[in-house]
């Protein structure tokens, strides 16, 4: 971060392009072809990344039984629910 927080700070072009050149053009394949495979095993859309799994809780007799994950498909309404149910303050203000 230090490094990073220099670059930005003093401007330096060379260093941002060295740094980028150096670990953010390179890829691992091996590591990309197993994010690729797991991601599939996933079958949601490629937007997905700023949508929050939500948890989706089964309980008997008060105890919880079982937890599973799922994964709305609108980035929208997953914050449109978010606001409505975990919104502390009020909409208007008297």
């Amino acid at each position: 971060m230090a490094k990073v927080q220099r670059i930005k700070s003093e401007g330096d072009h060379e260093a941002a392009r060295r740094l980028v050149e150096d670990y953010g053009v390179k890829v691992d394949l091996k590591l990309h072809t197993e994010v690729l495979e797991r991601w599939n095993k996933l079958n949601i859309a490629p937007f997905a990344g700023f949508i929050q799994p939500q948890l989706v809780v089964e309980k008997k007799d008060g105890r919880i039984v079982e937890v599973s994950i799922t994964y709305p498909d609108d980035f929208k309404e997953q914050m449109l629910y978010y606001s409505h149910n975990y919104a502390f303050l009020p909409l208007y203000n008297d």
